[in-house]
């Protein structure tokens, strides 16, 4: 959580109109977001931010979403981030999901309240816990 309370979102989503959908819905929900279209760009921002949830899309141009998890994972500093996995690649279950150590796993197509309220789900965690960036 930031200072003034509000909690840190990373979108990422390879599709600029996908990221600015969840961008102006959670900025109205009092979030503080940050935004990247490919796994590099996620991975610097989480370490130089520390979001509390990153609503990650599996399908990137580069690394995908569950090669994002394992190097976040592996990261003392970015290990309690909490994942909402966003996808329409696969389902959960599928044997590109195992093993992955996300928080929750949405398949799209979604309602935006829809991500809006799996955010939220993993932001209770976070301030109970004390958890901030």
């Amino acid at each position: 959580m930031s200072a003034d309370g509000a909690g840190y979102v990373l979108v990422v989503d390879d599709i600029a109109e996908q990221r600015d959908i969840y961008e102006t819905l959670f900025t109205h929900a009092g979030l503080r977001v940050l935004e990247a279209n490919d796994g590099e760009t996620a991975l610097s921002l989480a370490r130089a931010h520390l979001p509390d949830v990153m609503l990650l899309d599996v399908c990137l141009p580069d690394l995908d979403g569950y090669e994002v998890i394992r190097r976040l994972k592996a990261d003392e500093r970015t290990r309690r981030i909490s994942i909402v996995l966003l996808t329409a690649c696969a389902l959960p279950g599928d044997d590109s999901a195992r093993g992955a150590d996300y928080d929750e796993f949405l398949v799209k197509p979604i309602q935006p309240r829809e991500a809006l309220a799996a955010v939220q789900r993993q932001l209770r965690p976070a301030k109970a816990a004390g958890r901030a960036p």
